[in-house]
């Protein structure tokens, strides 16, 4: 059987114009063609391929595999045609060809509007003509040639030619070779078995990263680490893991960047209103990760199909007594009216409303009590003014940051369904923060940054004051925790089983997967009614869908070590290597 090279070979040079079929074509890898000819054959193949494309297409009908075929090969022809980018904006730069004259370039503008003649060989490229040193051209470098002549932005421009630098070797102004600067991300670059855009997007982000990996003991091979990861991620992941991925070095190579940003974050804090639009009242709100995380998680809890939080269908039994229920809807937020009037609910005097209004849109009496005083200290006494800030800027920010408060106060008493009873007992908070961090970390030892349910890192630092804020749990490895096997005297995992899985897998454990831990499902790796235990050592999150995916047989879920790894099917990963999800860790490496 001819390799695919030889294949490839014989099918060229049966694509070859009438005029150079005498050219030599007896090696089963290359062409005796000239420059000029080789670009004609690399004209005529993009319009083929196109036709050729949408030929296919109306031929598929209703086959599936064909279909899938076609999108693998469309695939494949956009990896080849990224990567032959950012070649030919190197030889852009290697030729000097912003240097050209005009004559050449009106020239060529003037062949490529009719390629039929250059392909048949009526018209040929025109000479190399350039400016004289030191006169003026009409650009000044190859980033603004190929801005120009490709209809580029500057910054499209310019990425090509660094990442060239970055993933291809090259030759210096004497001549010389120059390796890339990423070997093993040029590999994969040049290969084919990952997108070349993003593994140039990767390039970059590492170059960024160089300043901390020379902080390193020893940067070469923290360097070659890196890479190595970053290049198994841009091949076996999606571009979420792999960012996810780079994050998670960045933070590593910088542990005070964190902090940095948290600090620079909290300044500006708080609620506030910025104007009235056409589609309404429009507030801004901005916090930090603790805020973020009581409103993400509130978010995914009305968005999700299998809660009955905000539906108005729980019962009271169910809800709580501080989340009462007016009818249907979600239950009322603290110290504001019903969203029903009921028949003792006390209405303003019928002078102060339009007759026309409807009865159940009037006013209540409570929202009349106007000009009360407000609760701010005197004279800004008690308000942190900040450097370069006035005292009404102080003032403002902090009513903001009240505001602030106060709305995450009210979310956390409407969603408090922990059904205790005890007056003046403090609502005990049902929305929990995760905070996973090292032992070593909490104590002071490292700074190895902290990751919430989110995906978010927090520095050590600031886990460190989360640690005293009663809706926020410092998840420490190394630690010991409640009993948490309970066998077969227990059909559904228990609370404390469910924080622990939270824990270790952080989300659904199906790779590539983004469904946060809090909206899945943990589920039995031996099914229960099999004879499986409800253990941590049976058990794994999988959101609902995966959920079904692995009862239906799609993959297989294997423990190593107590960690859930999933195999997938041969035509979901050919290599089949067990692999925890890169979404939620990163740095995890597969296993053969």
């Amino acid at each position: 059987m001819e390799s695919l090279a030889a294949l490839t070979t014989a099918g060229l040079a049966a694509l070859l114009p009438a005029g150079l079929a005498s050219a030599d074509t007896s090696d089963d890898t290359t062409f005796e063609l000239s420059a000029d000819d080789k670009l004609r054959l690399l004209a005529m193949l993009n319009p083929l391929v196109k036709r050729l494309i949408d030929d296919i297409a109306d031929d598929v009908g209703n086959s599936a595999v064909r279909a899938l075929l076609l999108a693998l090969l469309a695939e494949d022809l956009g990896r080849t045609t990224g990567r032959a980018q950012i070649v030919a904006a190197g030889k852009i730069e290697e030729t000097d060809a912003h240097t050209l004259c005009e004559k050449p370039l009106e020239e060529l503008h003037e062949l490529h509007s009719h390629l039929e003649d250059f392909v048949g060989g009526a018209t040929a490229l025109p000479a190399d003509e350039y400016h004289r040193p030191g006169s003026k051209m009409p650009c000044r470098d190859a980033v603004g040639f190929l801005k120009d002549r490709l209809n580029l932005s500057y910054s499209q421009a310019r990425q090509r030619l660094i990442s060239r630098d970055l993933l291809l070797p090259r030759s210096g102004f004497n001549g010389a070779a120059i390796a890339p600067r990423f070997e093993h991300l040029g590999k994969v670059f040049n290969d084919g078995t990952a997108d070349p855009h993003r593994v140039a997007g990767a390039a970059r982000r590492l170059r960024s990263l160089q300043p901390g990996i020379d902080a390193q003991a020893n940067p070469d091979e923290a360097l070659g680490r890196i890479e190595s990861e970053l290049a198994e991620s841009l091949v076996a992941r999606n571009q979420t893991g792999t960012d996810q991925l780079l994050k998670h070095l960045s933070a590593q190579l910088d542990a005070t960047a964190l902090e940095r940003s948290e600090a620079l974050m909290e300044t500006n804090f708080g609620l506030r209103f910025q104007g009235k639009r056409a589609r309404g009242f429009i507030w801004e709100l901005c916090t930090g990760v603790e805020g973020h995380e009581l409103l993400s998680t509130l978010a995914d809890q009305l968005a999700n199909p299998h809660s009955a939080f905000g539906t108005g269908t729980q019962s009271p039994d169910d809800a709580g007594p501080t989340a009462t229920q007016d009818g249907e809807g979600q239950p009322a937020l603290p110290g504001l009216p019903s969203t029903s009037l009921s028949p003792d609910a006390e209405t303003i005097p019928s002078w102060a409303i339009d007759p026309e209004t409807p009865i159940d849109q009037r006013p209540r009496a409570g929202f009349t009590d106007l000009g009360q005083p407000t609760m701010t200290g005197a004279q800004g006494a008690d308000i942190e003014v900040l450097p370069g800030e006035t005292l009404a800027e102080a003032r403002e920010r902090h009513k903001a940051r009240n505001l602030l408060q106060a709305f995450l106060d009210s979310m956390r008493f409407a969603i408090n369904r922990d059904g205790e009873t005890e007056p003046g007992l403090p609502a005990k908070p049902n929305i929990e923060m995760i905070v996973t961090i090292s032992w070593e970390s909490l104590v002071g030892k490292l700074n190895d940054p902290g990751i919430t349910t989110h995906g978010h890192l927090v520095s050590a630092g600031y886990a460190r004051r989360l640690a005293s804020v009663a809706n926020a749990i410092p998840a420490v490895l190394g630690t010991e925790s409640q009993p948490l096997d309970l066998g077969r005297t227990q059909r559904f995992f228990s609370r404390a089983q469910r924080r622990a899985l939270a824990l270790r897998d952080r989300g659904c454990i199906n790779p590539g997967c983004t469904m946060a831990a809090h909206r899945c499902e943990a589920n039995h790796i031996d099914p229960w009614y099999l004879g499986g235990k409800t253990n941590l050592s049976n058990g794994a999150l999988l959101c609902p869908v995966c959920h079904a995916s692995f009862h239906a047989g799609h993959f297989k879920i294997i423990l190593v070590d107590a960690i859930p790894h999933v195999l997938q099917s041969k035509a979901r990963d050919p290599e089949q290597r067990l692999r925890r999800n890169w979404i939620f860790h990163p740095q995890s490496v597969p296993i053969r």
